[in-house]
């Protein structure tokens, strides 16, 4: 599918992207425009709208006095609810992304760095998301291991070294329900 949003990416159209490859569409294509040509690209391609700023489906909403930010439209219309680690990290994008959330959730400040610094590295919005990916890969890596220490906490304090936990940390991971793409 061909996807499409505003140029010049920070959290939000780093987040989205990352989901959709992970979570939605594998082959994703995506588009970088300014924000008023968008909806004359979409009329011509087909290509998904999100995080435009106009008021599309796939962009900032409210719900409940919940200030929601584009990564959590996505996460609504296509059902990824049941992912506890992509449920933590949906917590961290939506506060690194909305006003006032970088004081409520402190690992939202690592998203901010990633997304003010790494397209100053880059010569383009598809270069910035290649080198953030990783990124994000890892913060849902972190965000399953919390949920394998917290649930299998004293059988992984019995073993003895480090290599050990690891490996049993990854096999608990890997049977963690989630519906992301392999």
């Amino acid at each position: 599918m061909l996807w499409t949003t505003r140029d010049y990416v920070h959290v939000d159209r780093v987040a989205c992207p990352w989901l959709i490859r992970r979570f939605i569409d594998p082959r994703a294509q995506f588009v970088f425009l300014p924000r008023e040509e968008i909806m004359e690209f979409v009329e011509k391609t087909g290509a998904i709208p999100f995080d435009t700023g106009t008021g599309i489906e796939l962009d900032h909403f409210e719900e409940n006095g919940i200030k929601n930010c584009t990564f959590d439209a996505i996460i609504k219309k296509y059902d990824l609810v049941d992912d506890t680690a992509l449920t933590e990290l949906q917590k961290i994008v939506r506060a690194a992304d909305t006003s006032g959330g970088l004081e409520r959730e402190p690992l939202a400040w690592v998203l901010e760095v990633i997304a003010s610094g790494m397209p100053l590295l880059c010569a383009s919005d598809h270069e910035a998301l290649e080198k953030e990916f990783p990124m994000y890969d890892g913060f849902y890596a972190f965000m399953q291991r919390k949920i394998v220490l917290k649930k299998f906490g004293d059988e992984i304090k019995a073993l003895k070294s480090r290599g050990e936990r690891r490996e049993f940390i990854i096999k608990k991971i890997h049977e963690l329900p989630s519906k992301m793409k392999k």
